[in-house]
C-alpha cells in the first residue's frame, strides 16, 4: 500500500480540506485529489466524502485511519533510525519532561549534550507528568523524564524506566513565615496554612493529595499552578506553604528566601526522577548515545 496515499488520508482527517493538505505536503491540489481517488480504487471502497465544504472520512476511511497512522509513523521512524546510523553528529531528538524535571534537571544536561554533539537538535516539550507519559506511550516523543513513585505493573509492560535521581520531598515556606522558627511540624499546623497546589496531572499534586489522605488531613488549597517557579514565588510572598523536591530549591535555601521541613507523621515514599522510553520502540544510536550521556552526567553529579 502506497505510503504517500496513506499520509494524505491521515492529513485529510486532520485538516479536512484538500487545499490545506496540498499546502502541508507542498503538492498541487489536483495531485492530492488524484492520490485520494487512486487509494479508493486500490481498495475498492469510498474513503472520502464532501460535506459543507469539508472533506471527511467515510466509515471505511475511519476504519483505515488508525492503520494509516501506524504505517506512516513506522515509516518515519525507520527513516529517522537510518539517518541516525549514517551520522551520530546529525539528528533530532524529541524529549518530553514534566514541569519539575524539565525546569531543574534537564537544562544543564541538554546544554552539555548539545555542546558535546553540536550537530544534534533537541526539542524539549514540557507538560504534566500524565501528559508526558501519554506522549511516550503514543510514541510522539523519543524519551521522557518525569518524577514517579511506585510504577504500576501495567505501566511496566509498556514503558521502561531508568532511575536517575532519588528525590526528597519537603514542605516549603518563606523565611518570614511563622514556620521559619520551628524545628518540626504537626498535621494541625499544616492544615491551618494556605497551600499552593501543583498543576493537574502532575506527580507533585498526586504526592500532596496522597500524603493528605494517608494522614487524614485536609490541605487548604487556595491557589494552583502548573509552573513550579510560580509555586515558589507565591510561597516566597510569606502567606503560603507547599511541597517541593529539595533539588529544585537549593538556591532559595542558600539565600534563606525559602526554608523547608520534613513532612510530619508519614514515612516518605521513594520518589525518583526517571528516564523513560516505550518498551516496544527500537532505540536508535542517537538515543543510545543520549541515554549513555545521561547516565554519565548523573554519575558525575
Amino acid at each position: 500500500m502506497n505510503l504517500l496515499k496513506l499520509q494524505i488520508l491521515v492529513l485529510i482527517e486532520k485538516l479536512k480540506k484538500v487545499t490545506d493538505v496540498a499546502r502541508e505536503m507542498n503538492m498541487k491540489q489536483p495531485t492530492v485529489t488524484f492520490h485520494m481517488k487512486s487509494l479508493e480504487e486500490d481498495l475498492g471502497v469510498s474513503l472520502f466524502e464532501s460535506k459543507r465544504g469539508r472533506i471527511l472520512l467515510t466509515e471505511a476511511g475511519k476504519a483505515l485511519f488508525p492503520y494509516a497512522v501506524k504505517m506512516t509513523g513506522m515509516a518515519q521512524e525507520a527513516r529517522k533510525a537510518v539517518r541516525d546510523y549514517a551520522d551520530l553528529n546529525k539528528g533530532y531528538l524529541q524529549i518530553g519532561a514534566d514541569c519539575m524535571m524539565g525546569t531543574y534537571i534537564l537544562p544543564p544536561l541538554i546544554a552539555g549534550f548539545c555542546s558535546q554533539f553540536p550537530g544534534i537538535q533537541i526539542e524539549l516539550d514540557i507538560k504534566s507528568t500524565k501528559e508526558i507519559r501519554e506522549l511516550l506511550l503514543s510514541q510522539e516523543i523519543d524519551l521522557a523524564f518525569y518524577y514517579t513513585g511506585q510504577t504500576s505493573t501495567e505501566m511496566m509492560k509498556t514503558v521502561k524506566e531508568e532511575k536517575i535521581v532519588k528525590e526528597d520531598i519537603a514542605l516549603i515556606f518563606s523565611g518570614s513565615h511563622a514556620f521559619a522558627g520551628l524545628k518540626s511540624l504537626t498535621h494541625q499546623l499544616i492544615t491551618q496554612q494556605f497551600f499552593v497546589q501543583h498543576g493537574e496531572g502532575s506527580y507533585m499534586m498526586d504526592y500532596a493529595r496522597s500524603y493528605a489522605a494517608a494522614c487524614n488531613i485536609h490541605l487548604w488549597e487556595r491557589a494552583q499552578t502548573d509552573s513550579p517557579e510560580i509555586v515558589k514565588s507565591i510561597v516566597r510572598s510569606g502567606e503560603f506553604i507547599s511541597i517541593f523536591p529539595l533539588s529544585g530549591i537549593q538556591r532559595e535555601l542558600a539565600s534563606a528566601e525559602l526554608k523547608s521541613l520534613p513532612l510530619p507523621g508519614q514515612a516518605d515514599p521513594d520518589v525518583y526522577g526517571v528516564l523513560a522510553y516505550a518498551a516496544d520502540q527500537p532505540l536508535s544510536p542517537l538515543r543510545r548515545q543520549f541515554q549513555k550521556y545521561v547516565r554519565e552526567f548523573v554519575k558525575a553529579e
